[in-house]
């Protein structure tokens, strides 16, 4: 959904829509990097299919820099939502997926922590992505300060149902060298005045960090 289709769409509905954040941490890390791009967005329909209301929805942010962009989720009513208010999704799993034209961007918001087949999600995001492409991934901060906290007060860390797994720059970072691929410009962050303010260090202050994934040369 570019810019206009948009201003309309707000028309018909004025106090539904959130204009996007830009500023917010998470949505300015992606769509610097998908400006001008062809992009394909993972996950796109972010759990609720009227998630695309939100000021922090992802795929909207997308589109509206973006060449072009195509979303991918498994959530059926979120796709065909989104389709219905203007937006080019598909129902498919990041975990064993294909298209006949290849992508430059490859964003996975807060993806892979979902995911049981890793395999199967970093095989199929190289076989899609251009030459000079990248995948951009962002997950929770398993170091992050109100984790630590939980780990010391509860047996486990309670955390979102959906959760597979954690992952830290570096695990992460291991895990695709066996593919291929590196692991740059590595971004912590959080949306929370509390924890930017919070007197820590880098990695344990932030909810969550952003990466690029690129071919190693």
């Amino acid at each position: 959904m570019r810019a206009t289709d948009l201003r309309a769409f707000n028309e018909d509905t004025p106090t539904e829509i959130e204009p996007i954040d830009y500023a917010d941490w998470k949505t300015a890390y992606v769509t610097k990097r998908c400006a001008g791009r062809r992009v394909l967005d993972l996950g796109c329909v972010m759990h609720s299919p009227e998630a695309y209301k939100s000021r922090y929805f992802l795929h909207r942010a997308i589109s509206e820099v973006a060449r072009e962009v195509i979303g991918l989720d498994l959530n059926p009513e979120g796709v065909e939502r989104l389709n219905a208010v203007g937006y080019r999704a598909v129902v498919g799993d990041a975990e064993a997926y294909a298209f006949a034209e290849p992508f430059d961007v490859i964003v996975a918001g807060d993806l892979i922590e979902h995911l049981g087949n890793l395999d199967g999600f970093l095989k199929s995001s190289i076989k899609a992505l251009a030459p000079g492409g990248r995948v951009i991934v962002q997950t929770p901060n398993p170091w992050y300060w109100r984790n630590i906290v939980k780990a010391v007060l509860y047996r486990e860390v309670p955390n979102n149902v959906e959760h597979t797994c954690w992952f830290c720059p570096r695990t992460f970072r291991q895990l695709v060298e066996r593919y291929g691929l590196t692991l740059d410009d590595i971004e912590f962050g959080s949306r929370y005045l509390r924890d930017r303010l919070m007197p820590l260090p880098r990695g344990l202050r932030e909810t969550a960090w952003s990466a690029e994934l690129v071919r190693a040369v």
